[in-house]
């Protein structure tokens, strides 16, 4: 990209001074800060970078990447008629080890840099069990963001090596040799931080526990304060805005805000009806079995399925499965010939 294509990015003329880029960007940057347009901060994003960029070029904070074959030949002439002598040398002793980090704070206020500016927020899906969805608890989350690096504090991406200017970076002389300017490396040589090789970034996994309260529904959006991505020049990082999303077992079924499973009964509480204790989804259940439960009939529970946004809530449905009772394996004989008496008994009565 050309200088002139840097000042249309900051709708300025090539002729202006240092001061209206720097009016021009806090401006624009104000009002393209993806934090200052909620809902549309895919759309800004992209132009704030482009800002932050121009910026950069224009102030000598940073080179431009070439699209053309002049690009970064007109980059440096331009930035070395803009700025004094006396700013290259202080470019020259930026390059010490991390000078330019100890010097944050003075460059901040003489204007150099921006202010600190707070991260994005992340937007993002929070998968959560059925379980947590009804009663509330803690869900992970996590995701790989790009962070200034810790070492150098991000500096160090403004000393990135370009290419050797002695070998023109072929890491060796006319001769053959090996070039003595960069080792044989073919780049600049410059200091380097060795947790970030110059990039001034690192990437990494972050981890967060989120709050679930009981009744959660598809769609809430919960948001984790500081859980976004982390702010530039010192800012605070931005908040991590999750919608819900939840996930049932094998076991359960949907049917909108109702809840589908199957309830175990031992076939003498069927018959005989009465109360029946349960652990399920979680909780503790006390249901009430109607005498003479046949097998699939459903048992309806209000209120114990999901929520909406509304406040509406769903049912849980569970249809009736008979099983043996534990003691039946203990029978004696002539208690299951009393059984069978009993219902041959009940039997002929029916007929």
């Amino acid at each position: 990209m050309s200088i002139g294509e840097y000042y249309k990015q900051l709708n300025l003329p090539e002729t202006a001074s240092q001061e209206e880029i720097k009016r021009a960007y806090r401006r624009l940057r104000a009002k393209y800060h993806p934090d200052r347009n909620k809902g549309r901060e895919s759309n800004v994003e992209p132009i704030f970078k482009r800002i932050q960029e121009a910026f950069e070029v224009l102030t000598g904070a940073r080179a431009p990447t070439p699209h053309g074959p002049s690009g970064t030949q007109e980059a440096s002439r331009h930035a070395q008629t803009r700025q004094p002598q006396s700013h290259r040398s202080d470019e020259r002793d930026a390059r010490k080890p991390w000078s330019a980090a100890a010097n944050r704070w003075h460059a901040y206020r003489s204007g150099e840099e921006g202010p600190p500016l707070r991260g994005a927020n992340r937007h993002d899906k929070l998968y959560v069990p059925l379980e947590a969805a009804l009663n509330g608890g803690h869900v992970p989350t996590s995701y790989q963001i790009t962070a200034p690096c810790k070492q150098c504090r991000g500096m160090s991406a403004r000393f990135n090596p370009g290419r050797c200017p002695d070998c023109e970076g072929q890491g060796k002389t006319a001769h053959g040799t090996r070039c003595g300017s960069c080792g044989g490396s073919g780049r600049a040589n410059v200091n380097r931080c060795a947790a970030c090789q110059n990039t001034g970034s690192e990437s990494y996994w972050k981890t967060d526990q989120v709050a679930v309260p009981a009744g959660a529904w598809d769609g809430q959006q919960l948001t984790v304060t500081g859980g976004g991505f982390p702010g530039s020049n010192g800012g605070p990082a931005g908040d991590a805005i999750l919608s819900v999303v939840i996930l049932c077992g094998s076991d359960i079924q949907r049917d909108g805000l109702n809840l589908i499973g199957e309830l175990n009964v031992d076939f003498v509480t069927a018959t005989l009806g009465g109360p029946f204790e349960t652990h399920l989804l979680g909780r503790d259940l006390r249901i009430a079995i109607s005498p003479n439960a046949a097998q699939g009939s459903v048992i309806r529970l209000a209120s114990h399925g999901l929520s909406d946004a509304s406040g509406n809530q769903g049912e849980l449905r569970l249809h009736v499965v008979l099983a043996m009772p534990a003691g039946a394996a203990h029978l004696t004989d002539e208690q299951r010939e009393q059984f069978r008496q009993l219902f041959d008994d009940a039997a002929r009565r029916g007929l």
